[in-house]
């Protein structure tokens, strides 16, 4: 056993046990000795020139570091092989995802006998939360508002909604009171993704059985699991901390959860609630996005819709700027670029460190535009030395004349890109290619082995999305402004093409 102050992996200071943990299980809350805090780094911003005050007065006082997570498995012979497998996999998904609230991956570790007082141990570190979790919450005896459980169910619904329309798409499959931390900041963050399936999600694929009894759908003990099977653990969560009352109390003989309100929330929260819960999948919100549109527009499910968003739009019915050619033998997608995709790749310095050698194709054009800027410069300071004040007048008319010619190079450029540039993005029984292309003209390109791919990926931003494709060497980024339709078709497209 582990004691407060060891050292684990000459890096992680544990400081406390964080919640209950099970055989062969610890949690642990650690600083983090190579992430030291410095506490004058806003006063330093204020008032640079007392940088040296701060730094020197720092050197006496204790340092403080940043607290993360240390996630503990012990390998004996109580540690079933599923058990390491589960963690196995909340490491590789973690390493995934970046979502503002879920806590981020930041390092996995072995530790030996030797280290592990007689037991090999596996580390799995991540970001710590500052908070309470609702089951805590609700153990202190807090009651939840009508209110507050609409604000908790939009919160975790989002997060589910970029979960499980990842590609491929990951399921939580344990959602409950003590997974769900009310953050300082009184954002809800989701935690314990060792549970965590990130593929053959939406089909009959057996699973670990895994899940804590009330929270958990009949499929998952079944061993199955779907989107809908998270979105009934997250109702029997709202529904506990709507009533106090633990969902294994409220099942009835047929083990659909039953509650009563008394009329003290608006029927339509208890009504989408109930459908969050219902022991039927078919008859539950098949999609996060689904229940997530329901509550907010106040229109209870429509059984007879389907709304599973895996399932790509046909093509024809899809208005969209894509251009597709597909064949047994290639897939090729045409799609638009980035409008500072190619000031990106005109600025970017690549410089190997192997060798120390700059790529050249990427450095004459720098110091070509380093040394136009320099000499009107040189002209002016030359200007002043020799207090010639027709020389200075001179060489500020050249740079601004220069300023003038380089302000439109960039619009005119800006414009062009906008207009027409495109990636194009192709893939065969062998490689990978991807080309930037710009009024028909190619200005970037990279290849390697169709092997090389990993996953396939949906991202949202302020309401826009784009596609990657990862790989072992890179990622790569497909469009910029895609609707939500378009990300769908495009990955299901590529994931249709690769099987």
């Amino acid at each position: 056993m582990f004691q407060v102050g060891d050292i684990l992996c000459q890096r992680y200071r544990l400081v406390k046990v964080l919640g209950k943990t099970a055989i062969g299980h610890q949690t642990w809350l650690a600083d983090d000795l190579f992430s030291p805090i410095d506490l004058y780094a806003t006063r330093k911003k204020q008032l640079p020139l007392l940088k040296w005050v701060f730094d020197f007065h720092q050197v006496f006082i204790a340092k403080v570091y940043e607290k993360v997570t240390v996630k503990l498995l012990a390998f004996n012979p109580q540690l079933s092989w599923e058990q390491f497998k589960l963690f196995e996999r909340e490491a590789k998904v973690l390493q995934g995802l970046e979502h503002p609230f879920i806590p981020c991956y930041r390092n996995y570790f072995e530790l030996s006998e030797e280290q592990g007082n007689g037991v090999p141990w596996f580390g799995l570190v991540e970001d710590y939360i500052p908070g309470k979790s609702l089951q805590e919450l609700l153990e202190n005896g807090e009651r939840f508002s009508e209110k507050e459980i609409r604000k908790i169910a939009l919160k975790v619904l989002k997060i589910l909604t970029y979960l499980h329309e990842l590609n491929p798409p990951v399921l939580h499959r344990d959602i409950k009171p003590s997974n769900l931390i009310l953050g300082e900041d009184n954002n809800i963050y989701l935690i314990d993704f060792g549970a965590v399936q990130d593929q053959n999600s939406v089909t009959n694929i057996s699973f670990t059985v895994v899940g804590t009894s009330g929270y958990t759908p009949l499929e998952q003990f079944w061993g199955k699991a779907v989107f809908s099977s998270d979105l009934y653990a997250l109702g029997a969560t709202l529904i506990h901390l709507l009533t106090g009352i633990s969902p294994t109390e409220l099942h009835d003989q047929d083990y659909q959860i039953e509650f009563q309100d008394q009329g003290k929330i608006n029927p339509f929260l208890k009504d989408w609630l109930t459908t969050l819960v219902e022991i039927k999948i078919s008859q539950r919100y098949q999609t996060a996005r689904e229940a997530l549109t329901s509550l907010k527009t106040g229109k209870l499910k429509n059984s007879n819709r389907n709304n599973n968003l895996l399932k790509a739009e046909k093509k024809e019915e899809l208005i969209t700027k894509l251009g597709l050619t597909k064949t047994d033998e290639s897939l090729q997608f045409l799609v638009p670029s980035s409008k500072l995709k190619l000031f990106q790749k005109l600025l970017k310095l690549e410089t190997n460190f192997m060798n120390n050698q700059l790529e050249l194709s990427r450095f004459i054009p720098l110091m070509t535009v380093s040394g136009l800027f320099l000499i009107p410069f040189s002209l002016t300071f030359t200007g002043i030395v020799l207090q010639n004040s027709s020389f200075i007048v001179a060489s500020l008319e050249i740079m601004g004349g220069m300023s003038f010619l380089i302000v439109f190079v960039f619009l005119f450029l800006y414009v062009i890109s906008k207009v027409s540039s495109n990636t194009c993005f192709s893939l065969d029984k062998e490689t990978l290619k991807m080309q930037e292309k710009i009024l028909g003209f190619e200005y970037d390109k990279e290849e390697e082995s169709k092997n090389n791919i990993i996953g396939i990926y949906i991202h949202e931003l302020r309401h826009k999305y784009n596609v990657t494709i990862n790989t072992r060497k890179m990622i790569y980024q497909l469009g910029n402004q895609l609707t939500e339709e378009e990300a769908i078709w495009l990955a299901k497209e590529i994931e249709d093409w690769l099987n």
